[in-house]
């Protein structure tokens, strides 16, 4: 563990690059119907602003894992923020849609190289004895920059353009990776030796993008049969190819440094807190993204309501996590994880159920009151949940562990958007004669809430299904009986 006044300056500069990865992530889903009707483009491609941004965080996340455990944690931070920022300011410019995904796609690189650092550039500085607390306090930069995001965005897309969002973390991250220079000093770490599989990468990033397009084209409009054929068996190949990479490269010799270490090591599958962790935090964050991405075109669509208004509802969430989030940190350090995360997962849950009871009519704040009941649940669960992750492992293996816990998380957002979309595009055009939502007119407004419905019971089955899992995660003591 580094000096206090250090260790305070480490947490300073990777609050900031999370406030602005999730201030930018929750502006972009404000901006999306903005987005959509200033490209004339359906739902299943204006999608790829946000999907681009997070498929490139969970393929490359890992990556960036192993690299930063052989040259340095602040070394790729710092190039991190500077990509994020210069990413941020050619959005601004993007003349056309596939030019928007593109430079999104910078963006991600720069944010991958953040999120994969941040956990692991904690742990090194406060330890594992307050590493709890750490990551309660992270939960309020985390917060601060989802609340900030919805507010701040739809004010600017009601009063300026979508476009002037990408304006704003673009010089307050420059200036940040300027001062990390100065002043971010190397943490001491135990440097892996063993080579990046850059085979096994492959197939995860195949794996990734094959399964993303075939999900994204079944919820086009006209959905081709040849492409999801296609992209179902590319799927089902990398999937095949990587677990095999994988499981070779567990077996090997430890001490083999010739060869390359596994992407995702053993240790995952052998400590059952890890596994449970990570798979949960999946799961969660598939149902958040689902509320996120579902919720404003509800607001927008069906309640008509100004995007001022819209930010100001999508505010619950990082509000009510806001408040919990400190509370769920120093409960990490003082209880059993098991007992808080599966609380926090059981609100969550709860609070999906009460978005399958929305009507044409209801009132925006008790809308904005199921989101901050969800939000709750959210920040008890993820505190608890990423600190068991983090002692469950040793020294070698914490950037990696680091890098992915970022990815399920990023991963589970990906899935969660994609998911959203599908399921929603396929059970309004069911019930609305095959319509597109962005054919959307107020006589489908009932079926527009009823394909709302029938699409938050399908998440609601996934998180019943992360509270499960999540109860049979060892209990601490039996946890730590075991490791010694």
């Amino acid at each position: 563990m580094i000096p206090d006044k250090s260790k305070w300056l480490v947490f300073f500069l990777v609050a900031t690059g999370v406030f602005f990865a999730t201030m930018d992530s929750s502006m972009v889903n404000i901006a999306l119907p903005s987005i959509m009707a200033e490209f004339q483009s359906p739902l299943a491609h204006t999608q790829w602003v946000v999907l681009i941004y997070l498929l490139t965080t969970s393929a490359t996340m890992l990556f960036w894992g192993h690299v930063s455990d052989r040259l340095g944690r602040e070394k790729i931070y710092i190039a991190g923020l500077f990509i994020f920022a210069l990413g941020s300011f050619l959005c601004f410019g993007a003349g056309s849609l596939p030019v928007m995904i593109f430079l999104r796609f910078i963006q991600g690189l720069g944010a991958a190289m953040m999120m994969a650092n941040g956990p692991a550039m904690l742990k090194m500085a406060f330890g594992s004895d307050q590493l709890g607390r750490s990551l309660g306090l992270m939960g309020i930069a985390t917060s601060l920059g989802l609340m900030t995001g919805p507010a701040l965005g739809g004010f600017i897309i009601e009063y300026f353009s979508w476009r002037s969002l990408f304006l704003l973390p673009a010089p307050i991250c420059l200036v940040v990776c300027g001062l990390a220079r100065i002043f971010l000093k190397p943490i001491k770490i135990q440097l892996t030796r063993h080579p990046f599989d850059w085979l096994g990468g492959i197939w995860w990033v195949c794996l990734l993008i094959a399964s993303t397009y075939t999900l994204t084209q079944a919820a086009a409009p006209l959905p081709s049969m040849t492409q999801l054929m296609g992209g179902l068996a590319l799927s089902s190949m990398a999937l095949f190819f990587f677990v095999r990479r994988e499981s070779m490269l567990s077996n090997l010799a430890p001490v083999d440094y010739q060869q390359p270490a596994a992407i995702i090591p053993a240790v995952v599958f052998r400590e059952k807190s890890l596994l449970i962790a990570v798979a949960t935090a999946a799961m969660i964050f598939l149902c958040l993204f689902s509320v996120l991405i579902l919720t404003p075109f509800y607001l927008d669509r069906v309640l008509g309501l100004p995007a001022t208004q819209i930010g100001l509802i999508m505010l619950a969430i990082p509000v009510t996590a806001l408040i919990t989030a400190p509370i769920a940190g120093w409960l990490a350090d003082f209880t059993d994880a098991r007992i808080v995360a599966t609380c926090g997962l059981i609100i969550c849950t709860f609070g999906l159920y009460s978005f399958t009871t929305l009507a044409t009519t209801s009132n925006p704040w008790l809308v904005a009151g199921r989101l901050g009941f969800f939000g709750v649940g959210l920040s008890l669960f993820l505190a608890p949940n990423s600190a068991s992750a983090l002692r469950s492992v040793g020294e070698p293996y914490i950037g990696t562990v680091s890098a992915l816990l970022a990815t399920a998380r990023t991963l589970g957002m990906l899935l969660g958007i994609a998911l959203a979309s599908l399921t929603f595009a396929l059970f309004f055009s069911h019930l609305s004669g095959g319509l597109d939502m962005k054919d959307y007119a107020p006589q489908q407004a009932e079926s527009f809430v009823r394909a709302l419905h029938f699409s938050y019971l399908c998440f609601l089955g996934i998180g019943v299904g992360a509270v499960l899992i999540s109860a049979i995660r060892p209990a601490a003591q039996k946890e730590r009986e075991r490791r010694s």
